[in-house]
């Protein structure tokens, strides 16, 4: 029974915890945002993956799905992916930023890279193109790749349609 009760506390902790230190903000200044839309709705498709759901996105030009996650304050990816874009002259030097510390879902801190990505498109072409997003690496080939907050809150809102089975993202 405690065991059951310690594994419920550290579950709802987990909820409160973003998977990187950020301060919390509106959307702020949409109309000059870093976001191209090219109508005011755009529906993504989404596929459920061991519970979670993924859409596909564009990073750089290169293709990869990403699990949408509103509990992730920014964008991350992992290595992998970083040396995917890298191999594909997607990335370069210049594109990293830094190194910064993120707290994770477990409450510990790690080290991430910080990169810019020069566009994150949602969508397809004709859908959602955000410009000079920052992205966290986690400095391993099995992380996760997460669509987070830093991506949504550039959008006006956003919408899951369980029963479509799409994400709708809303300029307006």
């Amino acid at each position: 029974m405690k065991t059951i009760k310690i594994i419920s506390l550290l579950a709802i902790f987990a909820v409160f915890i973003s998977c990187e230190n950020r301060p919390k903000n509106p959307p702020v200044n949409l109309g000059k945002s870093k976001v191209e839309i090219t109508s005011d709705d755009v529906e993504v498709p989404y596929s459920e993956l061991g519970g979670v759901k993924t859409i596909p996105v564009k990073l750089n030009g290169v293709s990869m799905d990403m699990i949408f996650d509103t509990g992730c304050s920014g964008m991350s990816i992992s290595l992998n992916e970083l040396l995917t874009m890298q191999k594909n002259g997607k990335f370069s030097n210049s594109d990293v930023v830094g190194i910064t510390e993120a707290t994770i879902a477990d409450g510990s801190v790690v080290e991430k890279g910080l990169i810019n990505l020069s566009e994150v498109e949602i969508g397809g072409r004709d859908g959602i193109k955000l410009h000079n997003i920052e992205a966290t690496v986690a400095l391993n080939q099995i992380a996760p790749i997460l669509l987070g907050n830093g991506v949504l809150d550039e959008i006006a809102s956003v919408e899951v349609d369980n029963m479509k089975k799409v994400i709708k993202f809303k300029r307006h």
